[in-house]
């Protein structure tokens, strides 16, 4: 449907759901990828499903919402790619529980996975 050859795709949160499922969809249509993910055993578990369409993936454990991570994410990328054409901003978490009754300490972990991973990856990638 989409050809997507020789491009190199980011994809934070590919260890498992939607971000994996977006992953595997750009190594089909011929990207190269780098899948991101704070869990490294889901990583491990995912890169082969990525790999089955030929096409090369690294995998990096990165916590999102750390500007340091974000930079080293990025940099490692396009050091093994030599380039970086897509991002994906995919990471995300939930907290269930009411509002009300949210700890701050859950609060800021949503926004810091769900928001400020967004901004970091985007300056990241625009330098």
């Amino acid at each position: 449907m989409f050809d997507f050859t020789g491009k190199v795709a980011l994809v934070t949160g590919s260890g498992g759901g939607i971000g994996l499922a977006t992953a595997k969809a750009f190594a089909e249509c011929g990207a190269d990828v780098a899948l991101l993910d704070f869990n490294p055993a889901l990583l491990e578990t995912a890169k082969p499903e990525v790999e089955q369409y030929g096409h090369k993936v690294i995998t990096i454990q990165c916590d999102v919402s750390k500007a340091d991570q974000v930079d080293a994410a990025v940099k490692q990328t396009v050091e093994a790619f030599g380039r970086l054409d897509i991002l994906v901003n995919n990471a995300g978490i939930t907290r269930d529980n009411l509002l009300l009754r949210m700890e701050e300490s859950e609060w800021d972990a949503v926004i810091a996975t769900n928001l400020k991973s967004v901004y970091l990856f985007s300056k990241a990638v625009n330098i």
